[in-house]
């Protein structure tokens, strides 16, 4: 009988300690981490995205650091190399760990979304996700007007439908959804809200000790399209903003507008993954482990 293959996804919102989650989850279950982060591709942002590469240690990790910034890499881009990836993985017979806080992502990977064609791809402009998740209700409406997209079922006061009707049109058409031949574990870190504010502020902090105003400059000092580095949103976009003289604020401003923008970006990740009744909520690793057991038994 063929064994049953069967992958983990360790989601949760920015900051609640997903990585850490996933590198225990994949020395315990003998597994190899899949990166599901829209910004950990690019080679270069390294701070602002969070990447921490030295908490892997030895565990091995795919699909951070894989192509070149100012490039545009898409849903189903990711789509493709992530089910090359699992493949890879199940062959040598260890455990496909998705760890990341993309939502749309990690579900267009367990619902089986599969590309028909690209006709519209180089007719509009191109949206990052974070850029269309900082835009309001107005704002998303209008860019569904422009790109001229006919749904008589698309909620024109949902946001996160209208993201997803642009998305589809500037990837690509969703032919249908093929069923994976894996099963999969869907295991959300759920923290207190207050708690996980005080690990935002904590972190962003952090991160300007590291160096993260540096690496955007330097970023700008390199000649990286400016659009599409403001296009990333949160910590590039204000930080951007602040190096490039578009703001007027001054830097202790600058930081607590961000460590605000975070808070609203980590409410609206939770608002996307308690739409799916699928995902388990764990408020410790322990638990967590212990569901998966369960689930690889």
């Amino acid at each position: 009988m063929k064994k049953e293959r069967k992958i983990i996804c360790i989601i949760g919102p920015t900051a609640s300690g997903k990585t850490g989650w996933g590198v225990s989850v994949a020395r315990k279950f003998n597994g190899e981490i899949i990166s599901a982060d829209s910004r950990q591709v690019y080679r270069g942002l390294d701070i602002g995205t969070g990447k921490d590469l030295e908490d892997y240690s030895d565990v091995k990790y795919h699909l951070i650091d894989i192509c070149e910034p100012g490039v545009y890499f898409t849903v189903f881009d990711w789509l493709e190399r992530a089910r090359e990836v699992i493949e890879d993985i199940f062959t040598r017979g260890k455990t496909p760990i998705i760890v990341g806080g993309t939502g749309l992502y990690v579900q267009a990977l367990i619902e089986g979304f599969e590309l028909k064609f690209e006709s519209q791809k180089s007719k509009v402009k191109r949206y990052r996700r974070e850029e269309l998740e900082s835009k309001s209700l107005e704002e998303l409406q209008k860019i569904i007007f422009k790109l001229k997209i006919v749904n008589s079922k698309l909620d024109m006061n949902n946001p996160h439908r209208i993201i997803r009707a642009i998305e589809k049109v500037q990837s690509g058409e969703i032919a249908n959804k093929k069923k994976p031949d894996f099963q999969a574990l869907q295991i959300a870190i759920d923290l207190p809200r207050d708690v996980l504010y005080d690990r935002i502020d904590q972190r962003v902090e952090e991160r300007f000790e590291q160096g993260m105003l540096e690496e955007v400059k330097s970023l700008i000092a390199s000649g990286v399209d400016k659009k599409w580095l403001l296009g990333l949103g949160l910590e590039y976009r204000i930080i951007g903003r602040y190096v490039l003289g578009e703001s007027s604020q001054s830097f202790d401003k600058m930081k607590q507008e961000l460590k605000y923008k975070i808070h609203a970006f980590a409410r609206r990740q939770l608002t996307w993954f308690r739409r799916f009744p699928e995902i388990v909520w764990c408020n410790d690793l322990k638990s967590a482990e212990e569901e998966i057991k369960n689930f690889l038994l």
